[in-house]
C-alpha cells in the first residue's frame, strides 16, 4: 500500500508502507504505533507511540502542526477509515 510519509525533515514522499500495523511500524522505525487524528479531521497519522521515550527524539514539526500536539519521528498519513 502506498501512502504519504511525512519526515522529520519536512519531506513528504509517497512510499510503499506495506499492510498492517507491523509493516507501518517498520516503515517509520517504531516499536509501537498509534493513530493520531489531524486537528481538521481530514487525515489520520500513524505515529511512533514511544517516540518521546527514545534517547534523542526528533520532533516532526509538520506532523505536530497537523495533529495539534507534539509528534516525533516520521509518520504515515492515511485517509480517515483506511486504518482498520
Amino acid at each position: 500500500m502506498k501512502r504519504m510519509v511525512i519526515g522529520t525533515d519536512g519531506s513528504r514522499k509517497i512510499k510503499e508502507v506495506g499492510i498492517g500495523f507491523e509493516a507501518w511500524n517498520k516503515a517509520i522505525g517504531a516499536s509501537i504505533g498509534q493513530i493520531v487524528p489531524t486537528r481538521d479531521g481530514k487525515y489520520e497519522l500513524w505515529v511512533d507511540e514511544e517516540g518521546l521515550c527514545k534517547g534523542e527524539p526528533e520532533i516532526n514539526y509538520p506532523a505536530s502542526i497537523l495533529a495539534g500536539q507534539t509528534i516525533v519521528g516520521n509518520v504515515i498519513r492515511f485517509n480517515p477509515g483506511d486504518i482498520t
